[in-house]
């Protein structure tokens, strides 16, 4: 419709007033809807969070892949430490969740406008490219991956833990991730049929005519331990935040759960257990999700920040025709005892990002595949104490990476790679393989191997061994190491009188380009033998 006058524009606007009223009202209330979930588009980003601010550090805009693509602005969230080890306070990691079916590019900015000069992805072949451009950092993805960023050099260019000559005094580190999801199966409605629609401010039911509880979008306050069921599903979109845990009290209760979405499920409004006053009947109600008796459980897509105790729990023994699945998490955590994903037996974990102070993995379960893992200060990537002895099966942690393997501490058993630190007890490691681990950490602390039956002074403050009980079979294939300790540590195979370490396979593990072929690259003792290299 064309207006041709001032006059007749004037009585066109008045004739239509109420309708272009309703038009913008229209608009202000579906806008966030279609950005989050436009039917016609491969691409779901999520828009702002009420009551919560967005990450102060990075802005990030999201689009398909194509020149005539509209970009979608999408809600930067942020964890921060504040009351964990003291040398990282006020250190941060900014995150984005979205979901798509086709590539994309991902725009990042400083929220200050100050220029980035330069980034780099990691794991680096999960992104197609990486550049700077008018002073932001653009990422082209190609399909669903949990990846970091690194700005400006924060983690790549200087050693943040222990260095050769103190410790590390510089700013705060501020990190970002871009968190890639497929497309969640059966989704939920808010709406739907046995779906009670949980309002932020609302205490939800723990019990009811229900079978899903769905947290709307906004924030949630559950507090500590509170309580799931067997055959119960929750629900965290990606435009909301859930503070407190979930517990269950009865190990007949584990059966058939599913936490899922790809919100936030947040500890930052607990203190750490031996913190809290009046303590908690149990630590384990600060463990973010702790279920006894997992069977058919899984945990899928959400981010778990701030952990007050221990991450993610399913505890159960191997039941394979029961499985427990753990896909997709993020996990970031800044506080001691603040571990990330003990499997028990019957865990399978997969293409999860695991960042913690303390321990990332415990190595155990039915399976470990694509999970990228970072330390800055007190944990192990992997920690073997709890390694199973397998005799009709295997166990595979396959196809890792990680990304950064630092640590605020020298002479401890924490910290490392492959760490044993005399702990556990019994015969073990029989059908348990490494294959295709990637630990690309430019600057890594400690050493890599600490596989000790036993831990010795300087390692430990006195002597601390395992309980009886050989290692023996392990394989360590395709494991390709950057480079070595900054601190000039030996890779350590430790063993003991009662706890002997034997059959060890070596196929092609290298440090900075060279294999290993010998067993002269390790520091080891008389208990250590029949170690084989490939």
């Amino acid at each position: 419709m064309k207006i041709t006058s001032t006059n007749n524009r004037k009585a066109w606007l008045q004739a239509n007033m109420r309708y272009l009223i309703f038009t913008l009202l229209l608009s202000a209330a579906i806008g966030p809807l279609l950005q989050a979930g436009d039917a016609k588009s491969p691409l779901t980003v999520y828009g702002p969070v009420s009551e919560l601010a967005p990450s102060p550090h990075y802005s990030m805009r999201i689009r398909e892949n194509r020149e005539d693509a509209v970009w979608k602005t999408a809600f930067v969230f942020m964890t921060e430490c504040k009351d964990g080890f003291k040398s990282l306070a006020g250190w941060t990691h900014s995150y984005v969740n979205f979901e798509t079916a086709v590539a994309v590019e991902v725009e990042i900015s400083k929220a200050d406008g100050k220029a980035i000069t330069k980034a780099a992805v990691h794991p680096a072949a999960k992104a197609k490219s990486c550049e700077i451009r008018g002073g932001k950092a653009y990422v082209i993805l190609e399909k669903p991956c949990l990846v970091a960023v690194d700005i400006d050099g924060q983690m790549d260019d200087q050693d943040t833990g222990k260095t050769p000559t103190g410790k590390y005094e510089g700013p705060p580190i501020h990190a970002v991730s871009i968190f890639l999801n497929p497309s969640l199966k059966e989704k939920p409605q808010p709406d739907g049929t046995g779906v009670y629609a949980v309002k932020p401010g609302e205490i939800p039911p723990s019990e009811g005519a229900w079978n899903t509880l769905y947290f709307l979008p906004g924030v949630h306050d559950i507090g500590a331990g509170f309580p799931v069921h067997a055959g119960r599903k929750y629900y965290i979109p990606g435009d909301a935040v859930v503070y407190g845990t979930f517990n269950n009290t009865n190990w007949s209760d584990g059966s058939n759960i599913s936490i899922f979405g790809h919100g936030t499920l947040s500890g930052a409004r607990l203190k750490h257990p031996r913190d809290t006053v009046p303590k908690p009947a149990r630590d384990s109600l600060h463990d973010p999700i702790l279920i006894a008796g997992a069977s058919s459980t899984s945990v899928e897509g959400i981010t778990i920040a701030d952990s007050a105790h221990h991450t993610l729990m399913l505890i159960n023994g191997y039941a394979p025709e029961k499985p427990t699945d753990i896909r997709w998490v993020k996990i970031f955590t800044w506080r001691g005892n603040g571990d990330g994903i003990n499997p028990f037996a019957n865990g399978l974990v997969e293409d999860c990002f695991i960042r913690t102070q303390d321990d990332s993995l415990y190595v155990n379960g039915r399976g470990i595949r694509r999970v990228v893992l970072w330390n800055d200060f007190n944990g192990s990537s992997f920690v073997l104490s709890a390694m199973p002895n397998l005799y009709d099966r295997t166990l595979v942690v396959e196809d890792c990476d990680v990304i950064y393997a630092r640590a605020g501490w020298h002479q401890w058993g924490g910290g490392r790679v492959f760490n044993m630190r005399g702990e556990g007890g019994g015969a073990c490691g029989s059908n348990v393989i490494f294959r295709n681990i990637r630990i690309s950490d430019p600057r890594p602390t400690l050493q890599q191997f600490f596989i000790n039956m036993v831990c010795n002074p300087p390692y430990w403050k006195d002597t601390r061994g395992r309980k009886p009980g050989d290692l023996d079979g392990v394989l360590f294939q395709n494991i390709s190491i950057t480079a070595p300790s900054i601190l000039g540590e030996p890779d350590i195979l430790w063993g003991m009188k009662d706890g002997f370490i034997q059959n060890v396979v070596f196929d092609n593990v290298t440090v900075a380009g060279k294999k290993i072929l010998s067993t002269g690259h390790f520091k080891t003792n008389e208990y250590v033998q029949q170690l084989q290299f490939r």
